[in-house]
């Protein structure tokens, strides 16, 4: 089975790379591999590398890097996922789904229907370092190369202000102006920055989604049954995904 391993980018050399803690001691103690073995590792930045074991030590190894490969196995748009925060184990689901479908970035939102409340900074650096770790973890399963971007926890009303940074926003809503994703004639090939808005499991209020929809967000329909809010997010973006031909 092919596996990729994690090197943080600063690690990278010219020619060399250097794999630290526990990811070497999983390639060296678990995988048992060796001086000489051959293994594929990614930056989380869109570059994969063959590169060959020739130091190794307790907790590091440091091998020559023999051929470089760019963007494998990414979308050609950048997804961002604007998500209510859920509890712990959807959240969970939501990071590591969300990584295996190309979704380029998550943005997770406090709204005023919101039930999980992130507490303070100390809280959400905790929240956010844990989603990064999963996020890894999913990079390398589905052998991506871009690790999942993880942005700091933020009001709804920080988020209207981003909203005129991307090409198209899509935000989920169930009101009678909503459009089937089929129906969005602005969502296609060639649009490369895309934001989509997922509330709690109440939905946005008639305010948020009126404040959002003044900022140019289109209202779109996931249907007409009631979806957990991580469903609803990677149902969302793999339906966005698919619709520009760009799942994989």
């Amino acid at each position: 089975m092919i596996t990729n391993f994690y090197v943080n980018p600063e690690n990278v050399g010219k020619d060399s790379l250097k794999i630290m803690g526990e990811e070497a001691k999983h390639i060296l103690t678990v995988l048992r591999h060796g001086s000489g073995d051959v293994i594929d590792v990614v930056d989380g930045c869109g570059t994969k590398y063959k590169v060959r074991i020739e130091e190794i030590s307790r907790d590091f190894l440091e091998g020559k890097i023999l051929s470089r490969a760019e963007k494998e196995n990414e979308p050609n748009c950048h997804l961002t996922l604007a998500q209510a925060v859920c509890r712990k184990e959807r959240m969970d689901f939501l990071i590591e789904k969300a990584t295996e479908i190309g979704v380029f970035s998550i943005i997770p939102i406090q709204t005023e229907r919101s039930l999980i409340k992130v507490g303070g900074i100390s809280s959400q650096k905790k929240k956010t370092d844990r989603w990064k770790r999963l996020a890894i973890a999913s990079m390398k399963q589905s052998l991506r190369t871009v690790l999942l971007e993880i942005q700091d926890i933020i009001e709804f009303e920080q988020l209207l202000s981003k909203i005129k940074n991307f090409d198209l926003c899509l935000i989920a809503s169930l009101t009678e102006d909503s459009k089937s994703i089929k129906e969005c004639e602005q969502l296609k090939r060639g649009v490369k920055n895309i934001l989509l808005m997922v509330g709690p499991e109440a939905g946005f209020t008639e305010e948020e989604l009126s404040k959002a929809k003044a900022q140019g967000a289109i209202p779109i329909s996931l249907g007409s049954r009631r979806l957990r809010t991580e469903t609803a997010g990677v149902l969302f973006s793999s339906l966005v995904l698919h619709r520009l031909d760009d799942l994989g």
